[in-house]
């Protein structure tokens, strides 16, 4: 029992030295219970992949919250944008997300407010953000930046602590072939805003190129677009394409997908883990669990946080059958076909 005990804290410590997120550099965000709670996790997956399955069950250090899930645009590969999502569209209220930010304040380090929809379309997620930062939680969102020029003041005032921002082509030709309905004007004007603020005055900006075949050939130039505007980072992401092989990339290292018999394949090894299913999950707009953010349509539901508390849905013989699938036969379950977890190239890059 006492190597046991000593394989697990040498397993801790190892995870926390070799794979320390960004977030835990800031130890405004950290406790010792989140500490613990994030290596356990961490080892916890190590075993439960080896086959064991002994260890305190954790509980997630990281959870996306979907504010709305409707948008201004109408990029072609996206649910939200094209309208195929079945599940009914809305706003998160701001009790429920207080609800839940008290329930899990003690394990919580990461908080992503964004999943299917554009964020900045809630007229309280400046509120979203600072309650979560007064509980000493990591924020970031994702946005299209159509709507930030405006709010970006609100925001900086509200703590995030990380924007990303995507900006999908550097001309409105190449922009405006998929984030249809958009602007690339708007962005650059915000863009050109932030450039004056300090980086001890705002969030960190990521800028977020999908690689597409149409604009593969700008990727070269980003540098330029990083320094011109002081950005921090700029992450060249491949993208999740549903219906469009012709979007995809000429270049194979900025796609995820390998073509087999006229077919898009994922070049992922669909391999019965994931580690996901114990550091993370997702909360609809509505209070719907799911697993994670491949599952847009919420097809997936765990349980309702209106109805228990998280860790109730959390710990629930569902959700643990569900994982148990996972570690035994990932390939019947749709949203894992198209995930990229394990995926033998990086999915994304960054300069």
């Amino acid at each position: 029992m006492q190597q046991l005990d000593n394989l697990f804290v040498a397993l801790m410590f190892y995870i926390y030295i070799c794979s320390m997120p960004f977030y835990l550099n800031n130890t405004k965000y950290l406790s010792l219970y989140k500490l613990y709670n994030y290596l356990k996790s961490k080892t916890y997956f190590i075993f439960k992949k080896n086959g064991f399955n002994f260890l305190p069950y954790p509980l997630p250090y990281s959870l996306a919250i979907e504010p709305v899930n409707f948008c201004n645009l109408k990029c072609p590969e996206c649910p939200t944008g094209t309208d195929k999502l079945t599940r009914e569209k809305g706003y998160m209220d701001f009790e429920l997300f207080k609800k839940n930010i008290d329930e899990q304040k003690s394990n919580l380090i990461c908080l992503i407010l964004h999943f299917q929809g554009e964020p900045l379309l809630h007229e309280n997620i400046c509120d979203f953000i600072s309650y979560a930062n007064k509980n000493n939680i990591y924020t970031m969102f994702s946005t299209n930046a159509q709507l930030l020029d405006s709010q970006f003041d609100d925001i900086c005032k509200s703590g995030l602590d990380k924007l990303i921002i995507s900006l999908d082509g550097l001309n409105q030709e190449t922009y405006g072939k998929y984030r249809q309905n958009a602007d690339i004007s708007q962005v650059y004007k915000a863009l050109s805003k932030i450039k004056n603020y300090k980086k001890t005055q705002r969030p960190q900006i990521e800028l977020q190129f999908l690689v597409f075949k149409h604009n593969e050939h700008e990727v070269k130039e980003l540098k330029t677009v990083k320094s011109k505007y002081n950005i921090d980072k700029i992450a060249i992401k491949t993208a999740q394409i549903y219906n469009s092989p012709e979007l995809v990339p000429e270049n194979e290292n900025y796609s995820r997908y390998k073509k087999e018999n006229g077919r898009l394949t994922i070049k992922s090894e669909l391999k019965n883990s994931c580690r996901r299913m114990f550091s993370s999950a997702v909360i609809t707009w509505d209070g719907y669990v799911v697993p994670c953010c491949f599952d847009k349509n919420a097809e997936f539901t765990m349980g309702n946080i209106k109805e228990n508390s998280f860790r109730e849905v959390w710990k629930s013989k569902k959700y643990s059958e569900f994982r148990k699938k996972i570690f035994t036969d990932r390939k019947s379950i749709k949203i894992c076909r198209n995930c990229t977890e394990n995926l033998k190239q990086k999915s994304i890059r960054y300069i």
